[in-house]
């Protein structure tokens, strides 16, 4: 019976090892070259935030908090918000009530730089870490979510797109 020659082996072995290599490589390239503007444009509905709040008096301890569907409209009788992204790189985010009114909404212009968005408004820039893929988006940064004068909470909202256009005003 004939058997392989160790060091016939260990060919085989660093062939296999740098064939799965390159084949993850190939697919962390794949993940970064989304291009975030185009993936970004249409309308997106935030369908949960995540709020890691530090404490106001600088020590370690920290709160949570998770708006939901269901709390916007049990608890705040609205609807969660849309992000509408235009192509000529304007933006609103529109908060309504369950009845489709409008009770809030920001407008401003967008843009992006590798994978962070910037909304430009006219009291306020805001930047976010995104990743986008297969219809969702999570916007990640730091503001200053409890009013403590200090960006130390952490900041996670999860949209859907719900449309590749915008609504048109």
């Amino acid at each position: 019976m004939k058997y392989i020659s160790p060091f016939l082996f260990a060919i085989l072995m660093l062939g296999t090892l740098f064939s799965c290599q390159q084949d993850q490589s190939s697919q962390a390239t794949e993940e970064e070259e989304v291009d975030l503007k185009a993936a970004l444009q249409g309308t997106w509905q935030t369908f949960q935030i995540n709020v890691a709040v530090n404490s106001a008096d600088g020590l370690d301890t920290f709160r949570t908090e998770s708006l939901t569907e269901a709390l916007w409209k049990d608890v705040f009788n609205m609807e969660p918000p849309v992000w509408y992204f235009q192509p000529d790189q304007k933006f609103r985010r529109v908060h309504r009530n369950l009845n489709g009114g409008i009770v809030d909404q920001s407008r401003g212009m967008w843009n992006t730089f590798g994978d962070t968005l910037v909304l430009i408004e006219p009291e306020a820039t805001y930047q976010y870490l995104v990743k986008v893929g297969e219809g969702r988006a999570a916007f990640r940064t730091f503001l200053d979510w409890d009013a403590d004068g200090e960006s130390d909470d952490e900041y996670q909202g999860l949209q859907r797109q719900i449309s590749i256009g915008v609504e048109e005003e």
